[in-house]
Formats: C-alpha cells, sequence, structure tokens
C-alpha cells in the first residue's frame, strides 16, 4: 500500500490540484479569444488589444500591487518587533492571546471590523466627536472606501502580523537568532548592529518565500477590498469579478482577459522570486 501510494500520489495531488487550475485557465483563455461561451463567433484579438490598452486594467494592477507593497511592508515591520522585542513572552501568558488573537477572523470579518471602526459614522469618528475632537462625525478622515486604501491596508495587517510572528518566533529557534546575536556581541557588535545585521536578515532570509506568497495572497485578495475598497480605483479581483457580474455581455471576455493577464503576471512574478533567491542564495553559499 506505501509502495502504491508513493507511485500515484504526486500523480493524484496534480490531478486535484494543478488540472483544475490549467481547465480554468484553459477556459478564460478560450473565451477571452471568442473561442467558447455566449460570444463564440469566432477567433478574435480584441478584447486583449482592448484590455490592454485600457488604462482601468493598468491603474487597477498598479493599486493591487501598491496595496499589497504596503500591507507587506508594515507586516514585516510590526512582526519582527515583536518577535524581538517580546521574545519568549509571546509563547506564555496574556501577550500570547492578545497576538495571536486576530488569527481567528475571517477576512470578511476582519473587513467588517475596519468598517465598523473606521468609518466616518463608527467607534473611532464618534470616541472623537465625544472628545470634541471633531464637530461631528461626518469630519472623521476617510479611512475606509478612501482612494489610498488605509482601510483595506489596516485590515491585511491585522490578519498577517500573528502569522508572521508565530512564523519568525520559530525561525528563531530553529535559526539561534540569540546564539547568532550572542556571538556577534562577543564579536564586538552592539546589540543594534546584531540586530540589523544578524537577526533581521536572517529571519527575512528564511522567511522570504512565505512573504513572497503571502505577497501573491494580498495582491489577488476579494472579501477586504470588496467591502473597504472604491469603485476606482479597485484592486484586479474586484475588477474582474465586478466585469463578470454586469449585464454587459461584452464585460465578460474582457474580464476572462483580465484574469488571464493576472495569473500570467503572478506566475512570471513567482518564477523570477523564486530564481533571483536561489542565485542569491547558492552565491552566498
Amino acid at each position: 500500500m506505501g509502495a502504491l501510494f508513493r507511485k500515484t500520489g504526486p500523480l493524484s495531488l496534480l490531478l486535484v490540484t494543478v488540472l483544475p487550475l490549467l481547465l480554468g485557465f484553459g477556459y478564460a483563455f478560450l473565451y477571452s479569444l471568442g473561442l467558447t461561451g455566449l460570444l463564440d463567433s469566432g477567433f478574435t484579438l480584441k478584447h486583449w488589444t482592448h484590455g490592454l490598452s485600457d488604462g482601468q486594467f493598468w491603474q487597477s494592477l498598479g493599486y493591487s500591487l501598491y496595496i499589497a507593497a504596503i500591507t507587506m511592508a508594515l507586516t514585516l515591520i510590526l512582526a519582527l518587533a515583536l518577535t524581538l522585542k517580546l521574545g519568549e513572552a509571546l509563547r506564555r501568558g496574556a501577550p500570547s492571546y492578545l497576538v495571536y488573537w486576530p488569527l481567528a477572523f475571517p477576512a470578511i470579518v476582519s473587513a467588517f471590523l475596519t468598517f465598523q471602526l473606521f468609518s466616518d459614522g463608527g467607534f473611532a469618528a464618534r470616541v472623537a466627536f465625544q472628545l470634541g475632537a471633531i464637530t461631528s462625525p461626518e469630519q472623521f478622515p476617510d479611512l475606509v472606501n478612501d482612494a489610498a486604501g488605509i482601510g483595506i491596508i489596516a485590515a491585511h495587517v491585522f490578519l498577517a502580523t500573528p502569522f508572521f510572528v508565530i512564523l519568525f518566533g520559530n525561525l528563531m529557534e530553529s535559526e539561534r537568532i540569540a546564539e547568532l546575536n550572542l556571538l556577534a556581541r562577543t564579536l564586538g557588535a552592539g546589540s543594534g548592529q546584531a540586530l540589523r545585521r544578524v537577526a533581521v536578515p536572517v529571519l527575512l532570509n528564511r522567511a522570504m518565500p512565505t512573504i513572497i506568497l503571502y505577497f501573491i495572497f494580498v495582491l489577488g485578495s476579494y472579501e477586504i477590498p470588496l467591502l473597504l475598497g472604491r469603485q476606482s480605483p479597485e484592486m484586479v479581483s474586484v475588477m474582474i469579478v465586478r466585469k463578470l457580474q454586469r449585464f454587459n455581455l461584452l464585460d465578460i471576455p474582457r474580464a476572462y482577459m483580465i484574469a488571464c493577464c493576472y495569473i500570467l503576471f503572478v506566475s512570471i512574478f513567482l518564477w523570477l522570486s523564486f530564481r533571483v533567491r536561489k542565485r542569491w542564495v547558492d552565491g552566498a553559499s
């Protein structure tokens, strides 16, 4: 039985995971070329030329990259600070419960809480009004449904920070960061230098594959930007679903075209990221 599983296990995994993705991509690609679906009038590139020449697609892609980059930067700063500052306190007592508490929240719940807290009629606006900082709740600054995506970023950081705290905490033990810091200080480095030149680079290097994958996760997120974002600019996933659900049939193949472009972009990004990292690791070793 074990030998049979070793032979058929990888094939079964590919059939369950990779094959549906390939079939979905193939259907979307054929639909965008007019070869299947409701508008299968024959091969055409008009949906691709229209979509690629439309500034809305590039604006959406750039906005998604901006949201993902800012989210990951803030998340990594907070997670590293908590891990290096609290250390063992994160594994026991009240700090562990407080830090890991956001992991119990689904994305849509995090988005809803962010909206209730930071909208112009939310909890923070009402507290500011009661304290006299503003004369009406409507004067509260736009932190949700804003062009800068502050609410989207805040909700993602709320969810991602405890995940990376756990990751960095495990890496602290497996990579023996405390011993490396002690060795660096023995050789004359200050505590700040040991953290900046030893602990932080080692943690980021070991966590880089996870950081890249989580970046892609935020880039393609849907629930949080749907509730906390605006119609313009909007993230790629929201724009694709919006075009698929509109009554204009011409938007459907264009939505599939955008989905195909996004899949190709993510695939190239992942390939380049891991290729560059492999070369860097091989060169360092």
